[in-house]
Order: structure tokens, then sequence, then C-alpha cells
């Protein structure tokens, strides 16, 4: 009875949230609908560390009672999110080389998080049949083909979520959800003082708070916006849910975020998994009330490795090093992220409230479009140096984690390993010594050349390898076997078909793992993109009526075959409403 009543209350509350915002139910259906959501960053160790130490009490619960079945798999290299999105939605690898890379014959740099760059990449598979046809996709880089699209690069500047509100639709929004409020109040609270605790734990981060006190005040509008993504993010599932659309798939970047910052088996990581596990348990509840049967998959395309940043450690950056071994005027591109990336929750919502300024009055008008200068204004302080590149430097660096390419930007064309030790005798053997650098990678001919301090290996093309000296892939001063997921075979493959994309730096490198830590070229203290330890082991949690073994598959390209397959027929028969 009392689960009758609570289903009935739940359906006309978004049934009236749906007409408030202009989105119709779609016909009832018995096809099973499909739910995809991704944790973003989230290791299949430490998954197993929050569910045994009750971070994830929901989710460990429906394990507990056999509604899942849990599994290790490698999702894609490099170990990124754009990659493997790419690979789940599009079923395609093989032409993305990084979080961030340089296009040598345009001289242009390409960074994952710009939206007009993620619509360039994306045009790349326009033809290809995207795994969201007909569906609905939330915070993602590309949108797979969905039809409805909220918090997306590939399509950010569309209407969104608040494209359909008019008059008080905003706030019935959020006054029909008190838990939501209290849910927000309650993380922007811990968020500060997460940040007055760990943040400030240094005398130089207390000499700056001191400097200039409004630092609190930032960290507290950061929490906001990232609280207030979350929260609309899951509503929207929730609705969707309710509106039987299908598929849907939505991305939670809390952990990864915490986890770079503090390292990804710090409380204040685990933290937000807790978060997370609240959003699921709605989710959930909500797929339980909804006018057809779902299933729900919940993956990360990752995990997270504990790091050493290779300026913190040597003084100096990757660029200022390659720079002093070149010995010779040069000029230098060097991308280093800044460390904060929230603001990125305020760039999705800002974008979603310009379609809402259209709806309110001039005074309301006037409201959003000064939060949005200010934000702007804000956000530019933390924008990647890409913004600025340097269309004449000689040498490009750019890293995504503890993978950095290297251009060298003299000529358009890809330059083989013979080539630079022409032109700078002593650049390759100073990078193979460095002691932050685990593996060199470069091409020549149609040989790729994995080279270690000890030993070199060559992949050949038709995959076979030879060894000259100690294999790098085994060096355990460099390149720890230590909780390693991938075998030297499969390292040396994925390595090799990076190498040979053609967007791939001249070099590659990659930063040592010693077992515990992954030297970055970043400034982090989790990281993910190469090699070494749980960034290579991403998990996946799937319905136990389906007999699968992910751990069997070559990655996230296989899971979309299997969605593919068994979900296609799963389309509603009608548009979503725009």
């Amino acid at each position: 009875m009392m689960r009758r009543v609570i289903g009935w209350v739940y359906r006309a509350k978004y049934r009236l949230l749906g007409r408030r915002m202009g989105q119709p139910e779609a016909p009832p259906t018995l096809e099973r609908g499909l739910v995809l959501i991704q944790i973003d960053g989230l290791s299949f160790d430490h998954l197993q560390q929050a569910l045994q130490e009750g971070r994830m009490p929901y989710l460990a619960r429906q394990i507990q009672k056999g509604r899942f079945r849990v599994s290790p798999w490698f999702a894609g290299f490099p170990t990124t999110t754009p990659v493997v999105t790419a690979a789940l939605l599009y079923g395609q690898l093989d032409a993305i080389p990084g979080f961030r890379w340089y296009e040598k014959a345009r001289r242009q740099p390409v960074v994952m998080k710009r939206p007009d760059h993620v619509r360039r990449v994306a045009s790349r598979w326009k033809n290809a049949e995207g795994l969201l046809r007909g569906g609905a996709c939330y915070a993602s880089i590309f949108d797979g083909g969905a039809e409805r699209t909220v918090f997306t690069l590939s399509t950010m500047g569309l209407p969104g979520l608040l494209r359909g509100v008019r008059g008080v639709g905003l706030f019935l929004m959020v006054l029909l959800s008190p838990g939501r409020i209290w849910r927000i109040l309650r993380m922007v609270a811990r968020d500060i003082l997460d940040e007055l605790w760990y943040g400030l734990r240094s005398r130089e981060a207390w000499w700056r708070f001191l400097r200039d006190p409004t630092g609190l005040l930032r960290t507290g509008f950061l929490a906001l916006g990232n609280a207030l993504l979350h929260e609309l993010l899951t509503f929207s599932v929730s609705l969707d849910l309710h509106r039987g659309i299908s598929p849907l798939y939505a991305l939670y970047v809390l952990y990864d975020e915490a986890a770079h910052r503090y390292g990804p088996d710090h409380r204040v990581a685990f933290r937000a998994l807790r978060r997370i596990d609240a959003y699921l348990r709605e989710i959930d509840r909500m797929a339980s009330f909804a006018r057809r049967p779902y299933d729900l998959y919940i993956f990360s395309d990752h995990g997270m490795t504990p790091a050493e940043s290779f300026t913190r450690r040597f003084g100096q950056s990757l660029g200022d090093f390659i720079r002093a071994c070149i010995a010779q005027p040069i000029t230098m591109d060097e991308t280093i992220e800044p460390d904060d990336r929230r603001w990125r929750s305020w760039r999705y919502l800002m974008a979603e409230m310009r379609g809402l300024e259209r709806t309110l009055s001039p005074r309301g008008a006037r409201m959003v479009r000064a939060a949005r200068a200010y934000v702007q204004r804000q956000a530019s302080r933390s924008l990647e140096p890409e913004e600025r590149a340097k269309p004449s430097a000689d040498v490009v660096v750019r890293a995504s984690g503890p993978l950095a390419h290297v251009y060298i930007a003299l000529t358009p064309d890809p330059l083989s390993l013979s080539e630079i030790a022409v032109q700078w005798p002593h650049l390759l053997d100073a990078l193979i010594e460095h002691p932050g650098i685990g593996m060199v990678v470069g091409r020549e001919g149609e040989d790729v050349f994995l080279m270690g301090r000890h030993g070199a290996r060559i992949v050949r093309p038709d995959g076979r390898s030879r060894i000259h000296g100690q294999d790098p892939l085994t060096d355990p001063e460099r390149m720890a076997l230590e909780g390693r997921w991938l075998d030297p075979e499969r390292v040396a493959q994925e390595l090799a078909r990076l190498a040979r994309l053609p967007e791939s730096g001249d070099l590659i490198l990659l930063g040592a793992w010693n077992g515990r830590s992954v030297v970055t070229f970043e400034d982090q203290r989790g990281t993910h993109g190469g090699l070494g330890g749980a960034q290579e082991v991403a998990f996946l949690i799937f319905p136990s009526s389906y007999p699968l073994r992910p751990q069997t598959w070559r990655d996230a390209r296989d899971f979309h075959a299997f969605l593919s397959r068994t979900y296609q027929k799963a389309r509603i028969s009608q548009p979503l409403a725009h």
C-alpha cells in the first residue's frame, strides 16, 4: 500500500513538472529501457574499497541482494574520458590521442573541454550510428546522437533543460523538492569546510588566503555551482524516467574532481561517492515507478592513480626540461591546466540560463545577464592557455595527466626518431634517462619504438615485437608490474596504436610508475591518462540477468556493441519534444 502511495506521489509530481516544462510523456511500453550512469574516474579497486567501508550504502545493498554484478574492465587507452566516451557512444576509438593534443598541419591546439573543439572532433563521426538515438544525454562530452542533450559540450549553446520553462516553472522544480534544497546547502557547507581544513593546511595557502580573503567566497560559489549542476542532472534523469525515455546517459564528475584535487583514496573523494550513491538511489527508485521497465548500468571510464607532480618533484615543468635539453634558442608552447576544474559547472549552468532569459521579465533578465558576466570574468582566470596558443612555436607540449605529446612544430609532417636525433642529438637520451619519465615512444617508418633506460621494444606493423636489452614494459625501476591490469603485450599494442594516430605527438612520454604512484605532468594528486596502477582498471555494474564478462572485452567498443544489439529495438516511437 505504501509503495503505491509513494508511486502515485512521484508520478503526479513529475507529470506536473513535465507539463510545466513542455516535456510530454512517451507512450507506455513493455520494451526494456536503458539507463547508463557513468562515475568519472572511479577505479574498480577504489569502488571495492568504498563499498566495503560503507561509503556507498545503497549500491552495496543492491549488489548484496543480487540485483547487480560487479566486474573490472579495461575501457580504453589513453585512460581518459573523451577516448572512452567516443568508443562507448559511437564505437570509435582511433580519433582521440588524449584529453589535449596539437594539430600540426593546422597549427591548432585541441582540448576536450572546449565546445568548439569537441564539435570539430565529433563531426568526424557524423555518419556513425550513435548509441543514444531517440534518447537523452546529460553532462557528457559527446551527445551520441541523443535528441535531448543538457550540459553536453558537443551541443553547448543549443536549447536544453530550461527551454520549456515559463513563469514560475523553475521555482516549482525546486519547491516541490525541499530535499534538494537541504542537499545543496549541506554540500556547499561541506565543501567550504573541506577547503578550510584540507586546502589551507600549508603556510603558503594560508598566506594566499590572508592576502585575498574572497577566496572563501569563491569556494562557496564554486561549491554552489557543483551542487546545482548535479541536482539538476539527477532531476532531469528522474523526469525522463517518468516520461519513459530511452536510452538515458548521465555522467557524474564529483569523484573525479575531488580525486584530482585531493587524491583518489582521500576522504573528500570518498565523500563525493556518498553523494553519488544518494543520486543513484533517487534514480533507481524513480526507475521502479516508471512507465516501462528499465535496465540500469553503472560504470566508470577509467580509474585514478595517486600522483606526484613532475614540476613539484623536479623543480621545472616538462617543457622547461625539454628546452634545456635542446640547448638552442627555441619558442616553447606548453599547457599546464590549473588545479581547479569546478568552474565548468557554472559554465554549463550559465549556458542553460541564456535560454531562460527570453522568458523572464526585463529585471529578471538583467539579473541573469549580470550573473553570467560575473561567472565569465571569474572563469576566465582558469581558461586553458590554448586560448592564447603560440602559432609560431618550435616545440609544443600537450599533457593529459601522466601522458604527454611532444610535437616538433618546425614542420607540419610527423618526424621520425632518426630525424629528431639528427636535429637535437641529446634530446632522446635526456628524456629516456630522466627519472620522472617511464617510457619514450616514437616512430621510425612503420615501426613503433618503446624506449626505456635499459632497453627498447620495437612493435612492427603486424603486431609482433622485437626486444633489445631489457623490455621497458617490465622494467621494475620505471614501469613496475605491481598493481598492473594490462599485460606487456597488450600495453605494447595499445601504445603502438596510439603512436600511429595521425595527431599523436612526434614523441609520446609516459610518467614513471613505481608501484605506488605515477609521475604526472600536471598539478594533480590523483591522475589518469597513461599507465600504472588503478587508472588502468575501470568497473562495470550490470543487471545480474545478463551473463556478461566485461574483463574479456577489448575496450568500450565491445560495450557499445553489446548495448546496440540488446537495446536497438528499445527506441521510443515518437521524437522528444523540443
